[in-house]
Formats: C-alpha cells, structure tokens, sequence
C-alpha cells in the first residue's frame, strides 16, 4: 500500500522531488538484471546446491509414522514381531509365482499395538519425498512392506534392536514362511494431496487395509539388504487383513510452529475456499519500498519465497534473507513476521550508488582513478643491524688453513647498489695454500653487493682477486679490473645467447611446424628488444613488426599466414583493436604489392 493521505498533502514540488526519490531505485535494479541476464548462460554457483535451499527441501519431506491399533485387528492374532520396511524394487521383471525383488535400508520392528507398551517399540517412522517428488517415476516405486513371523513363533533378537530400528543381520533369522503386505505410496500420495492442511503442517491421520498373504521368505538375498517372496512353497489359504494407521506430517511442521506466520487460524475460513486461501499465504512475503526520507513507501508481494529483484525462489524465509542481503547489497533489508503476513522493508543504503561527477567535456575513460586491494602478506625486510645482531666474532690467523677455506667459501660478495653478481668459484691454478678445495661444476648466481674499491678491506680484496668471477647471463670469465669497477653487469643482456635460448626452448615443441617456430621466435626475440611489457604496447608492436618484418612475411606464404592467425588471436583477447589489424594488413600488403613490381 502507498501512503495516499501523505501524497495528497503534498505540494507539486514536493511530490516531484519524491519521484526523483523512488527513481533512484532504477539504476540498482537496472545493475542487478543485468548480472542476472549474465548469470544465465554463466552461474557463479549453481542454487540448488545452497545450504538454506537444501534445508527448504528437507523441510517439504513428509514423515510417516505407522502403527497398529487393537481396537481395529481385533480378529488378527499373532501378529507379532512386524517387521516393517522401507523398500523400493530393483527391477520391474518378475517370475511366476515370485514377488519382485525389493531393496531395503532400514527396518523398524513393532512388538505390540499402539494401546500397549512403549511407544518405540509400537511405531515405525520413515521419511518419504514431498508431494511433488512423489508423482515422479521413480519416487512412486517406493513400498512400504510388512512381514509378520509371529504365527511361526520367531524369537526377536533384542541386542540387535536399537529402539524400533532393526540390524539387516538379524533379518537373516526371517527366512521360511511369513505373512506379508505391502502399502504403496502412490497411494499414500494420492490421499495426502487431498489434505490441504499438510503443507500447513498440521498432522495427517489416515488408515489403510493391507492384505496379508501368507509366503516363503527367500534367504539368499537378505546378504545383499534385498528380499523377495515366494507364494508357491507355502499354502496360499490363511490370508488376513490388518488395519494400519497412517500418522503424516511435513518434516518441518515443528519448525513452523515457532513462525507467528503460521500460527494463523483457518477456522473461520470456508472449507470451499481453503485449499486457494493456504496457497495464497504460503511462501508470500510483502516487500515495502522506503523513499523520500522514508516517509513514503510502495508495496509488492512475491510467491513461494521468491526474490522481487532477480525472481529467484529462495525456499524459505530464512533463505530469502541469505539471498537479499548476500546478493543485493546495495539495499538494506529490515525483516519482520506477523501473524497476518511476511514482510521486508526495503531502503536504499547511503552513498551506495552516487554518481561520479566529471566536468563538462572529459571522457571517463581517460579519467584517473584509484584502487586499493587487499595486500597479501609479505616477508618482512630484514634490516642489516639484524642481520649481524646473532653473528659472533672469529678470529683467524693469518695464513692459516682455515683462513684459505674462509677465503674460498664466501660465495657472495656485498656490493653497493645490492645487485647480484655471480658466485666466485676457486681456479684450479690458483688453490690457496695447497687446499684441496676443487672448483664448482655449476655457476651459482645469487643476489649480493659488491664492495667499491675505496670501501673494501685490503685483505678482501686480496681473497677476491684469488677468485674466478664470471659475467652472469654471458657466463663469460671477468677480469679483475670489471670485478672492481662500479661498472653494474648483471642487467646485461647478450641478444645472441638470448635468441640461441629461446629457439632450443621452442625446438622442444613437437606438434609445433618449422615456420610456427620460426615466428614465434621473431616475435620473442622483437618483443625482448623493443622492450614490450604491457597489454597497451601490443598495438604499436604488432605495426612495427609488421614493417620491420614485412619482406620476410610475404616471402614465406605460410609465415605471412601464421602472423596473420596470431593477430585475430590477439584480437580474440581484446588485445588488438581491428583499425590496427588493418593498418598491418595494409603495410603487408605494400610489401607484396613492392615485392612483385619487379618480377
């Protein structure tokens, strides 16, 4: 409902600037279908899978509870132990004279009528689908199957009797002649579907006659939690008929109990209107729009729980909370129930969608923006006090061994701008003091800081120029005077070992052909030069390669072919915009057009 009495006491200005107020929820809803129409062909997650959906279902589950009356069998003796079961056929082929083969997973046992003894060993209690599933194909096969052993005088096993519940080993003590019946649920799902009351979750009561036939339990199945019957090794005469009383209710009618929702009462509704009237209530829930500083509002009203902004059925009360405020969050929510009704106050959050203001004239895009994500953890930096606060002093005689093995051993030198330079390795000719020290089959680089010729100790300098350094991507010899220098080799490049590199790289493909490599190669070893590194230098790129490797391409059909498959993959990626490919194509195109003048 709308407050009309407040509108009509508004002045036109007024009551413009609270349209301008409910219009501000367009662009929230505009956002948010959009990611639904997205959503569509891409889930995030799949919705049946969603614990509060999950629980929604379960609560729809029926439960059944079933037990014997001796008022009504007063004609049946010897009746127990019943064992009742649960079952469900493995196969719709069957042999004469053979019932099918039902597989079971639970069995209840029942020692007296429902008058006498306690109330766990006078009724059995299943869970069975909801109405819905139990019209499927394979829902409606479920059985619910009685066996009587008492006219044969059976002995029950109790150390294999956990309340009513029944071992499946103590079932093999079954086998040879037994009465039994079998109540289908089809039927029972029929007959619920005429109680309107249930999905409100009041109690079902209902008695069903189930005809006892005497049979020949077979015991090579009862291994397997599977039975079946035989009526040709026992007499067919001696049939009874029991009366079962049938207990239903929804599996979460307590829970609904607790909603003041569903306290509702349906007394003084007409019988002729009640089944529409529970449908109506069920799953409703009345959404109320809060605008213009809250002072007005408009009304919606959704069915089975379902979201007013993306139509998705949440199940339940609870779920549509989840829902709302996991997947709608630029609203804010205030939920309340009633007995007469399920309600949601819906208001816009503060500063959740205000507009960017840009000056007249400037593009967005080119607009600077800031973003700050959430920093993963990092080492901390160790400073160098700690780095020497644990190191003890040692002294070493001059000339000593230990100071030969101290001298080949100090794998990385400091030096000043903290770059790496590679591990100094002991020359052979050069072994100090007769050390049988001998030298690395590897060169090892590592991160170091050399000392400058003016800061380093003269005894340092000394055990360095015992060493052998090498250059660290050429792995070339240094001589001492680079050793020494503040020269910095370690960001050299040697575009000759890079390129021999890179093509024993690309030789290891196999399903790649010789001209495939050969472009993967330029483009490599003219990305390496040119140094290209971010996603906005592909279109420059792809231009210049093309006219600094043009002639090469329309010499060689299937490298001119190759470069022009890697261009639409780049396009693919949004990497390449179509006016650049053509601009390559045309600067192609002049080379062929140049190189076929002449012929």
């Amino acid at each position: 409902m709308c407050l009309q009495h407040l509108r009509a006491r508004l002045s036109p200005d007024e009551q413009l600037a609270a349209e301008k107020s409910f219009a501000l929820y367009c662009k929230p809803v505009e956002l948010y279908n959009i990611i639904q129409r997205r959503a569509v062909k891409n889930p995030a997650f799949i919705q049946r899978s969603l614990l509060y959906k999950i629980q929604a279902r379960r609560k729809k589950r029926i439960q059944i509870t079933i037990s014997l009356s001796g008022s009504t069998n007063t004609h049946a003796q010897n009746i127990f132990p019943l064992y009742v079961l649960l079952t469900r056929p493995t196969s719709n082929i069957t042999l004469e004279g053979h019932s099918p083969i039902y597989r079971f997973s639970r069995v209840c046992l029942l020692t007296s009528f429902s008058e006498f003894g306690n109330k766990d060993k006078t009724e059995a209690t299943f869970i069975i689908p909801d109405l819905k599933t139990l019209s499927t194909s394979r829902a409606c096969n479920l059985s619910i199957i009685l066996i009587s052993c008492g006219q044969i005088g059976q002995i029950v096993d109790e150390d294999n009797c956990s309340g009513n519940y029944v071992e499946g080993s103590s079932l093999q003590k079954l086998e040879g002649k037994c009465s039994w019946g079998k109540i289908g649920t089809n039927l029972l799902a029929s007959s619920l579907e005429k109680c309107v009351t249930l999905s409100a979750g009041e109690t079902v009561d209902l008695v069903s006659t189930v005809t006892m036939s005497p049979s020949f339990l077979e015991p090579k199945f009862l291994e397997d939690n599977c039975l079946t019957f035989c009526s040709h090794k026992v007499d067919a005469t001696g049939s009874y008929q029991l009366k079962v009383c049938i207990s239903a209710e929804e599996a979460g009618a307590r829970d609904l109990s607790l909603s003041p929702y569903s306290n509702y009462s349906y007394n003084d509704v007409p019988l002729s209107i009640l089944p529409e009237i529970i449908r109506l209530r069920a799953g409703n829930v009345i959404f109320n729009y809060k605008y213009y500083n809250n002072t007005m509002q408009k009304t919606e009203v959704t069915e089975d729980f379902s979201c007013p902004f993306c139509l998705v059925p949440c199940g339940s009360f609870k779920g549509l909370g989840c829902h709302l405020n996991s997947s709608h969050d630029l609203f804010h929510f205030e939920f309340w129930v009633s007995e007469e009704c399920q309600a949601v106050n819906v208001s816009l959050k503060a500063n959740a969608w205000k507009t960017e203001l840009l000056a007249e004239g400037v593009d967005p895009r080119h607009q600077t923006f800031s973003y700050r994500s959430r920093l993963k953890k990092r080492r901390r930096l160790v400073t160098k006090d700690e780095k020497f606060r644990h190191v003890h002093s040692h002294c070493i005689e001059p000339g000593s061994h230990e100071d030969a093995h101290a001298g080949s051993e100090d794998d990385y030198v400091q030096r000043e701008n903290g770059l790496s330079v590679a591990d100094a390795s002991v020359d052979p000719s050069h072994t100090v003091h007769g050390s049988n020290l001998s030298p690395p089959t590897v060169l090892q680089f590592g991160k170091s800081r050399k000392l400058s010729v003016e800061q380093s100790d003269p005894r340092n300098r000394q055990l360095l120029q015992k060493c052998q350094f090498f250059h660290s991507h050429r792995a070339q010899p240094m001589a001492t005077e680079q050793v020494f220098s503040d020269h910095d080799s370690e960001d050299e490049v040697d575009d000759d070992i890079a390129d021999f590199e890179d093509r024993r790289m690309l030789d290891d493909f196999v399903d790649v052909t010789k001209d495939e490599k050969l472009l993967m190669h330029m483009w490599n070893s003219f990305v390496r030069k040119q140094r290209v590194l971010a996603d906005g230098h592909i279109p420059w790129a792809c231009e210049a390669f093309s006219r600094c490797h043009g002639q090469q391409l329309v010499q060689n059909p299937a490298l001119l072919r190759g470069w022009r498959f890697f261009m639409i993959k780049l396009w693919n990626h949004s990497l390449l915009d179509a006016r650049t490919m053509n601009a390559c194509n045309i600067i192609l195109q002049g080379y062929q057009d140049g190189s076929s003048g002449p012929k």
